[in-house]
């Protein structure tokens, strides 16, 4: 029994790794792009940030790029548009994190309305004050998919990638019309402590790479 077992567990490896090395093999090739080489904003967005962006420190950047799509107008909106939303994707989530983890005390234990809002909402709050999230650049390209390279079927995708660019000084902004908007919704107990916790992750957001 024990020897069937460890059998078992050595094909279900084997097949794992020959899935993964699969997946990594490319199904297609590149028959047209927007840059003659992959910027390395692409590939390794850190790495390139530290080699070229001066002004790095007082900013942050959001990176996203699409699966293939099939032009490359519908992949560059998607992905401009998901980009941008990231940015407010991540600043609601940080805030949520900072009510959880507060040493004021999480407001939204105590208040259901403010609870339901920050859960359902706050992003999209967040993305009408964030001024300024335009794509800072953007990547394309064409890709041609063969089935006997891997791919389900043959046919040419396209996929886009858009990097934002935006101050600190624009998100601590956002921070702060964001505290004020959560502010209205609790009462003057609790005022106080949204006020603080918003200010605290402001401050710890903006300050982070």
């Amino acid at each position: 029994m024990f020897k069937y077992k460890s059998f078992s567990i050595l094909l279900a490896l084997v097949f794992i790794v020959s899935c993964a090395s699969r997946k990594l093999k490319k199904d297609y090739e590149v028959v047209d792009a927007s840059h003659q080489e992959v910027p390395e904003w692409v590939n390794d967005l850190e790495e390139w940030i530290d080699d070229e962006e001066e002004d790095a420190e007082k900013n942050r950047y959001y990176l996203y790029e699409t699966e293939a799509k099939n032009s490359r107008s519908t992949a560059c909106e998607i992905a401009k548009a998901r980009s941008a939303a990231n940015v407010a994707s991540e600043i609601s989530t940080y805030i949520k994190q900072s009510f959880a983890q507060s040493k004021h005390g999480d407001p939204t234990k105590t208040n259901e309305k403010l609870a339901e809002y920050v859960q359902d909402d706050l992003a999209k709050e967040v993305q009408a004050f964030i001024v300024g999230a335009r794509p800072y650049k953007v990547y394309w390209e064409k890709r041609k998919f063969m089935k006997d390279k891997g791919a389900d079927k043959d046919w040419n995708g396209f996929i886009c990638a858009s990097l934002i660019k935006i101050s600190k000084t624009q998100l601590k902004s956002a921070f702060a019309r964001t505290e004020e908007s959560l502010a209205k919704k609790v009462d003057d107990k609790a005022r106080e402590n949204v006020q603080k916790i918003l200010k605290e992750a402001a401050e710890a957001y903006t300050q982070e790479s």
